[in-house]
């Protein structure tokens, strides 16, 4: 290396051309015009940072002239003609490497070296990701040079627009569609009527106030000498707040008179009892690509538990007995806190391993109960697949630029058949106890080692005409090219699964096929590959 300037100036010259080829020749033959923006103006401070860090680093990334020269290489062989630019078999050069992550420790005095990695929050910070983070090498930093973007909120349409292959969001657009109480059901509902009620029999029956009082008016008076329970939400809320059950119809109706939209579903009166206590389970759920779609599940998780003894005909208005919400029950006098995370199984709140033990224990099929949450899980997730599908065309540049964390909130009944309560668009990363650093900790360091965060070194040196959304890449041109990448960058992730679990695409993916709005080519070849 002659220069480090020089070999810097050189590269985002050759990362102009990489992004923004024909803009040299659009100077020449339109002077007079404004001439195209490169990654060398609009990026030129931070990639300078980057390389100038890179350099300094002894030995971590192995800096030296040759990797300068083989990132220079890369980029050029990716400017050649096409016929030239590769053979058919160049899948089978080694994949991009991705970080690695371990747990938050849940120290408060942490130590953090500025060697390029950044990330930003887009909501307030969440002491969990941040701790994780900082401790993984990461530095807050909120101008556009970040790799990780956190956000509790729905994220804003210019942010998706304007991203780098390399940089990761944690929300896809319009995932609201299965997080809003009122769309998950209307979209589940949709799916009964165009798939058969059996098929998607996994959330109790539901009214959206107040669009359809007339129905749920209609439909209460032909059961109401059953005495019928409600539970009612509001539509858009979370941690238990607003929620209240009720046997007298007009405790509705005053609701309603309020302007208040409203959730409100048939009460499952019969749910599992563990020590004669209501509980229900916090499932994580990640989606890692919409195209094709992939799908996980957390092997770990929570079941959280009422604190009064549960009994139909107590009062309705005793939220301790019939509510499960964590936020809701810690207010209780009778809640216990778990003070050691290897004691899983005591107090208000268990760990999922902890309850499937017992369940075996008890002599529970807790197998069964499992397969039917990972099926509404799937079902549920297909439910809304193609309004994320749809947005992602529209506004995010490359596949692999969105991922998401849910929480499935799923209550078992005593026929162990799992009902979905909802779904949480962020799910609650608070640590109040040690099982909650345990499991979440564990849980978001997995996370962030499957979703592929790349290194510095190869931020730019990827062949971006595999990562881009379909609808800016020729597939056809290079179709078995472009198939043999997308199982190897599916079997490369699941390597990269630690304690996540795939649930889609799997040998079972063409029991699914025909819910699809649309049997998507992506997902079709994943599906034939895993048969």
């Amino acid at each position: 290396m002659n220069s480090p300037s020089d070999s810097i100036d050189d590269i985002i010259s050759l990362l102009n051309k990489h992004y923004h080829p024909n803009s040299n020749q659009e100077q020449q033959s339109q002077q007079n015009s404004r001439p195209k923006a490169g990654i060398g103006n609009v990026m030129l401070p931070q990639i300078k940072q980057q390389l100038n860090v890179l350099s300094a680093i002894p030995n971590t990334y192995n800096n030296n002239s040759d990797k300068f020269k083989r990132k220079a290489a890369s980029l050029n062989r990716q400017q050649q003609p096409k016929s030239q630019a590769k053979d058919t078999n160049s899948f089978l050069t080694p994949m991009t490497r991705y970080l690695t992550f371990k747990p938050y420790s849940g120290s408060t005095d942490i130590i953090i070296n500025d060697v390029g990695y950044y990330y930003k929050f887009g909501s307030s910070p969440i002491k969990l990701v941040k701790g994780l983070l900082e401790e993984n090498g990461f530095k807050e930093n909120n101008d556009k040079n970040w790799t990780l973007y956190w956000s509790s909120c729905a994220i804003r349409s210019e942010i998706y627009t304007n991203l780098f292959a390399y940089q990761k969001v944690c929300h896809f657009p319009k995932s609201y569609e299965m997080t809003r109480k009122d769309l998950m059901h209307r979209n589940i509902s949709k799916m009964q009527i165009n798939h058969g009620f059996i098929n998607f029999n996994f959330i109790p029956k539901t009214y959206i106030l107040p669009a359809e009082m007339s129905y749920f008016l209609e439909e209460h008076e032909k059961i109401k000498n059953n005495n019928p329970v409600y539970i009612c939400k509001p539509h858009a809320s979370s941690q238990g707040k607003g929620i209240f059950i009720t046997d007298k119809i007009q405790d509705i109706l005053n609701k309603q008179n309020s302007n208040n939209s409203y959730v409100v579903s048939h009460y499952i009166d019969k749910p599992l009892l563990i020590n004669n206590l209501k509980f229900d389970l916090r499932i994580y759920v990640a989606i890692t690509c919409i195209n094709p779609l992939r799908i996980y599940v957390y092997q770990d998780g929570l079941a959280r538990f009422a604190t009064e003894a549960y009994n139909p005909d107590s009062v309705k208005q005793n939220r301790f007995v019939h509510l499960t919400n964590y936020s809701v029950n810690k207010d209780s006098p009778n809640f216990v806190a778990n003070q050691d995370p290897t004691l899983d199984y005591l107090g208000s709140k268990w760990s999922l391993l902890a309850l499937r033990e017992y369940l075996k224990l008890n002599k529970i099929n807790e197998q069964q109960i499992f397969e039917r949450i990972e099926d509404l899980i799937i079902k549920t997730i297909i439910s809304v697949e193609s309004a994320i599908f749809q947005a992602c065309e529209m506004n995010v540049p490359f596949r692999s630029n969105c991922f998401s964390l849910f929480g499935f909130d799923v209550l078992v009944d005593q026929f162990l058949k799992p009902w979905l309560l909802e779904v949480n668009f962020s799910p609650s990363l608070n640590i109040d106890a040690p099982l909650d650093l345990k499991i979440k900790g564990e849980m978001l360091a997995d996370l962030f080692t499957l979703i592929g965060i790349v290194p510095l070194d190869q931020r730019f040196s990827q062949d971006l005409s595999y990562v881009r959304n379909q609808s800016n890449y020729d597939v056809k041109k290079h179709q078995q090219e472009f198939e043999k990448y997308i199982i190897k960058e599916t079997e490369e992730e699941m390597k990269r699964s630690r304690g996540w679990k795939r649930l889609y695409p799997s040998d079972q993916s063409s029991r699914y096929s025909k819910y699809f709005e649309s049997d998507r080519p992506l997902n079709a070849l994943l599906r034939n590959h895993y048969k």
